[in-house]
Parts: structure tokens; C-alpha cells; sequence
């Protein structure tokens, strides 16, 4: 107010006064109300300087946002395909690993379950099976076991068992020991074998049964009469029919001649297998694991075994438990020297299991000493060691093959190792990993 009062003081002093001069003053001095009044209301909605620094730079270009890409440089892909190359490194051992202990795992619980039955055999019928490779244990089991067992059925199984008159210990063999035991005989204890449930069943001329008139004891006495039965109640062991190795028939026709249910070797004794397509669970009785037979072998002779060109050969295992010889005398033959040492489960029996590879091993026999005689290869469980037995030493030690260790078959000209996997019913797992 006192700009103005002055400025018009001076103003009417003023002789040269332009009356636009005090419209000037006039018009700044409404301004300056205004901008009081707009100084003196509440700001509801102020703008930050921030902002309003902004708007003072609108023509300030604006950042511009970085391009994304759309694929990887070539180092990154290089750092990428080494770390998956590292991940890979580390984690297949480890599930080839677990896929290994899994499948080792089953099958010993698989022996154990066929150990099981086993003991279960025994409890039944006062004995346990024996392994098939002695007519006499064979006759004297199946006499205790079932003492009214008609003669109809027996000499059926004289008949099944011998060839030419002579027992054929291969005909029912240790891997074929299992299904035929513990697969269960009929109720009726005078046809144990080929009774309702029992092993074998009737198929004669494909029209004719069992107990026809016509149907002579000589007939009941052939085997070529029988097939494999599969519908067996009394099995102690569930046998998954996929593993057992019989043949298909053509249900739509006769079930003589070929079209009978027979095993994969063509007569009437199956093998249980690991798989499908497997090796056989391989069955030893004690009482005859130091079995001589001089039939067996083309007529050459030899010791208790399994042998398959398939899925290879196998003997009992022994033990490092060894019998001293006292008489410091050199053994006399290979059967003196093979008592050197005692065998696992002396007083049971052993199942074996090829393992993983399906195969037992390469090696039955071989000449260590040179003397072109071939001695029985065994090997010692746990040590590993092989035991060859053979006249010309005095003591158990003198026995082993010094050039092999860990069930390896190197010593013998095979490099595949087949018994190292070797699953047993007294191995915590493989032989091998049980090796000290």
C-alpha cells in the first residue's frame, strides 16, 4: 500500500504523468492481491518439486529401457552344457547304483522266501528236499515222505529219472529242484505226483483219462502221458507262473505228443527263474554238495553242479573253515581233497542265484598244476578265494589258486567275472561285497 500511495504521490507530482503508467501500477497491484490470496489457502494437493522439476524439463529426452535378448551367447550355452556334463558325472553312478542295490535287494529276498519254504518242505515232510543228484537219497526221501505211495507213481519217477536203466542226474537238475518240490504234491498220498494238484497231470491219447479201463498200469507209468501241471493248491512257494519255463499248447487241440505242457529242455521238470527270461534258482542239498558221479559228464565224471551253456555253471560254495589233514600224507585223489575244507550250511542246504548278469560263471574245471588233468573249481565264501581240489598236496592252504582273488575268473581265461554277483541265502547281498 505504500508502493502504491507513493507511486502516486509521485505520479501527481510528476509533470510528464502517462495515465498508462498508473494502469500499470494498478494491474501489478491487483497481481499482488491475488498471489496473497492464493498464498493465504491451504494447499490440498501439493506438487512435489520433484515433479515440478520434471515439467520444467519436458523436453529432456526420456531413458530409454534396455532390449531384452532372445537366445543365449555361446559361452553361456559352453558353462551351461558343463554344468549338465558335471550333474550328469555325479548323479548316473549314483542311480545306476541305487538301480543296482534295488535289484540285488529283491532277489535275496526272493532266496530268502524260497529259504523259507525250504525249511517249511522240512517241517512237513520230516526231510528236505534233496538236490536230485543221488538215486538213493531220492528213493529214501520220497519213501519216508510218503510211505503209501503207490507203485504206479513210483515207477513213474524211476521212469523220469533214469535213462537206459541208468540214473541221469541232469534229468531233474539243481536248478529244476525248487519248482518241482516246492510247487506242492497232490493230497492223495498213493499218487502224490500225479494226483488232483500234484505236479503232473493226465493227458494219455488226448481222449482217454487216468482211471479208464483201458488204461493200462504201463501207461500210468509213461511219461509221455504226462504234462506239467500249473494248478498246484498246495505249493509252499507262489511261483509266478511267467517264471517258470514251460511251454505254450494249443488249448483248441489233443494235448499229446508235443502239443503238452513241458519245460524249455522238453521233458516235465520246470526251472523258477530270476525273470522271464532269467537264469533258474540253483538248489544244493548238503548231503550230497561232495558228490561223485561217474555217469554225468559224457561218462567223464564229476562233481555235484550246476552247468548250462546259457547261464553257466556252478558248485557249492565252501567255507574258510578248513578240516586239518593229520595224517600230513599227500591227498590221494581230487574226492580226498575236496574234504580239505568244509562247506557253507554243512548240515542244510544252499540256493544260489546268478545275480545281475544272469550267468553263474564260466569256469567248472581247469588245469592248474599243468598235469592235463582238470580239477573242480569251487569257490570260498567269504574270502573269495578258489579251492581246487587235487591229489600231490598235504594241506588245505596248498588247495587254493593263489592267482585269484574276489571270485574272478581272470586265472582261467575268462575276463567277464560272472560269479562275483552271485546272490546266496547265506550272502548279505553279492558274494563279492561281502568279500572282507
Amino acid at each position: 500500500m505504500l508502493l502504491v500511495g507513493f507511486a502516486r504521490i509521485r505520479f501527481s507530482q510528476n509533470q510528464n504523468f502517462d495515465p498508462t503508467h498508473l494502469f500499470y501500477f494498478q494491474s501489478h497491484r491487483r497481481v499482488l492481491r491475488k498471489l496473497r490470496e492464493a498464498d493465504d489457502r491451504p494447499h490440498h494437493f501439493p506438487v512435489p518439486r520433484v515433479a515440478m522439476n520434471a515439467r520444467s524439463n519436458l523436453l529432456q529426452p526420456a531413458p530409454v529401457a534396455p532390449k531384452t535378448r532372445s537366445a543365449f551367447t555361446l559361452v553361456e550355452m559352453l558353462v551351461v552344457i558343463s554344468i549338465i556334463g558335471i550333474l550328469a558325472a555325479v548323479l548316473i553312478p549314483a542311480v545306476t547304483n541305487a538301480v543296482r542295490t534295488a535289484r540285488v535287494t529283491s532277489l535275496r529276498l526272493e532266496i530268502t522266501a524260497l529259504e523259507g519254504a525250504v525249511e517249511q518242505y522240512q517241517q512237513k515232510h520230516g526231510d528236505y528236499p534233496p538236490d536230485f543228484s543221488s538215486w538213493a537219497i531220492v528213493e529214501r526221501h520220497y519213501r519216508k515222505a510218503f510211505p503209501r505211495m503207490s507203485t504206479n507213481d513210483y515207477e513213474l519217477l524211476v521212469n523220469m529219472l533214469h535213462s537206459s536203466g541208468t540214473y541221469d542226474a541232469t534229468q531233474l537238475d539243481r536248478g529244476e529242484v525248487l519248482a518241482w518240490t516246492l510247487g506242492g504234491y497232490s493230497d492223495d498220498t498213493q499218487r502224490p505226483f500225479t494226483g488232483p494238484g500234484g505236479p503232473l497231470a493226465w493227458t494219455g491219447d488226448g481222449t482217454n483219462s487216468y482211471g479208464d479201463a483201458t488204461v493200462t498200469d504201463l501207461d500210468r507209468q509213461n511219461p509221455a502221458n504226462f504234462q506239467v501241471n500249473i494248478d498246484r493248491p498246495n505249493a509252499l512257494m507262489d511261483f509266478e507262473t511267467s517264471r517258470l519255463d514251460y511251454s505254450e499248447v494249443n488249448d483248441g487241440a489233443a494235448m499229446i505228443g508235443s502239443n503238452r505242457r513241458l519245460s524249455s529242455d522238453g521233458d516235465l521238470f520246470l526251472s523258477f527263474r530270476s525273470d522271464s527270461e532269467g537264469a533258474p534258482f540253483v538248489y544244493f542239498d548238503s548231503r550230497t554238495y561232495t558228490l561223485y558221479d561217474p555217469n554225468v559228464s559224457s561218462g567223464a565224471g564229476d562233481f555235484n553242479g550246476y552247468g548250462s551253456s546259457t547261464y553257466g555253471y556252478v558248485r557249492p560254495y565252501l567255507s574258510t573253515n578248513a578240516n586239518q589233514n593229520r595224517s600230513g600224507a599227500n591227498y590221494t585223489d581230487q574226492a580226498a581233497a575236496l574234504g580239505a575244507w568244509q562247506f557253507v550250511n554243512p548240515n542244510t542246504f544252499q540256493i544260489i542265484s546268478a545275480g545281475l548278469d544272469n550267468n553263474f560263471g564260466a569256469t567248472a574245471s581247469y588245469d592248474v598244476n599243468g598235469d592235463s588233468n582238470n580239477e573242480p573249481i569251487y569257490f570260498q565264501y567269504d574270502s573269495g578265494a578258489a579251492i581246487a581240489p587235487r591229489a600231490g598236496v598235504a594241506t588245505p592252504t596248498d588247495l587254493i589258486v593263489s592267482s585269484v582273488s574276489k571270485y574272478q575268473e581272470s586265472a582261467f581265461g575268462d575276463i567277464e567275472q560272472y560269479p562275483a554277483d552271485n546272490i546266496t541265502n547265506f550272502s548279505n547281498g553279492t558274494v563279492v561285497d561281502d568279500v572282507p
